[in-house]
């Protein structure tokens, strides 16, 4: 009986992570990089070594869950990822500390570029409908 119960509770905590990874949509990605680039631009100036390293890695990680619904997106969004994205890399930009600032801006061209090569299958998909 032991088992059956906690079988059942795996079985429900696998589906509630299904049900929530499929949910994931255009404009949660974009509400997700909003709140991310206004807490950086709010905080920065407080922000350690290991905060940038944070914000880097969700930036990244955010960039990763939107490219499945980048598809399903506006103008208006695509614009307004756009607007959080040049956001980022300035205050990233400001960010004194070289070494760091490299890993950064590093991180920041991976995810990027990756938002660029999505914009252009976006376009080239457009084309294709039109």
């Amino acid at each position: 009986m032991k088992k059956l119960s906690h079988l059942t509770l795996a079985i429900g905590f696998a589906g509630i992570c299904l049900t929530a990874c499929t949910s994931y949509s255009a404009q949660d990605y974009v509400n997700d990089m909003k709140n991310l680039t206004e807490e950086t631009l709010k905080n920065a100036s407080t922000y350690t070594e290991e905060d940038w390293k944070r914000v880097g890695e969700e930036y990244r990680s955010i960039n990763e869950k939107g490219k499945k619904v980048l598809e399903n997106m506006t103008e208006d969004q695509r614009k307004e990822l756009e607007k959080f994205s040049e956001e980022m890399s300035d205050k990233a930009a400001e960010f004194n500390h070289e070494e760091l600032k490299k890993q950064f801006d590093d991180i920041m061209e991976q995810a990027n570029d990756f938002v660029n090569d999505i914009k252009q299958q976006l376009q080239d998909l457009k084309e294709e409908n039109e």
